[in-house]
This record gives structure tokens, C-alpha cells and sequence, in this order.
């Protein structure tokens, strides 16, 4: 009997630790990092598209809306559920600020993003 009431709990720990917390964690990064995004913010779009946030409307009676220029002159409207992740952040004083994904454990930018930069 004993077993049995192991045997469960271990795997409920399990299901817990491999599958649902990864899951809630990305959601709270996710709600997060939209919550702070402002205009001018590189962001990756759910149909897979690179934007730039132009706009951010917030209307009385309706959704948010976000303003995303996918190209020069090509502007798409949509709502923040259609953001999948902030990419970079806008500029901060005349300086871009640096993804976190990208840096190392010393704050430095990885050769990969300087390539890509230069």
C-alpha cells in the first residue's frame, strides 16, 4: 500500500518537474517581458515574423493593440497575444541594450551577436 502511495507521488513529482514547470515559467517570462515592452522593441512574432514594435494602443473598449513594422513602410496591426517573445529592447539612451539570452555569465555579448551586429 505504502508503495503504491510512493510509487504515485514520485511520478506526480516528475510530471511536475519535466513538464509543467518549464511550461510555467516561459509563461511567466513571457507575460513578463510583454508587459514591459515599449515602442521601438524587436520582437518575434507567432506566425515567425521579426518586427519592431511601432505603437502601443491601449483603447478603452477593446484589446490592447500593438503596431508591428515588419519592413519599411509595412505596418501590421495586432494584439500582444500575437507576440511570441521580446527579442531586444529598445534602445536606452542612445545605446542598445543587449538581449539577456545573449550574454555570457560576465555580461559579455557572445561572437555570435557581435557578427551579426557588425
Amino acid at each position: 500500500m505504502i508503495e503504491a502511495i510512493l510509487v504515485t507521488a514520485s511520478v506526480m513529482a516528475a510530471f511536475y518537474v519535466i513538464l509543467l514547470r518549464p511550461v510555467i515559467n516561459q509563461q511567466k517570462r513571457r507575460k513578463r517581458d510583454i508587459s514591459k515592452m515599449s515602442e521601438g522593441d524587436e520582437v518575434l512574432t507567432t506566425g515567425g515574423f521579426f518586427a519592431t514594435v511601432v505603437e502601443i494602443r491601449t483603447m478603452d473598449d477593446g484589446p490592447m493593440e500593438v503596431l508591428l513594422e515588419v519592413a519599411d513602410g509595412v505596418v501590421l496591426r495586432g494584439t500582444p497575444d500575437s507576440i511570441l517573445e521580446v527579442i531586444r529592447s529598445a534602445e536606452v539612451d542612445g545605446q542598445e541594450a543587449p538581449d539577456a539570452r545573449s550574454l555570457s555569465a560576465d555580461g559579455e555579448a557572445s561572437n555570435a551577436d557581435r557578427a551579426m551586429n557588425e
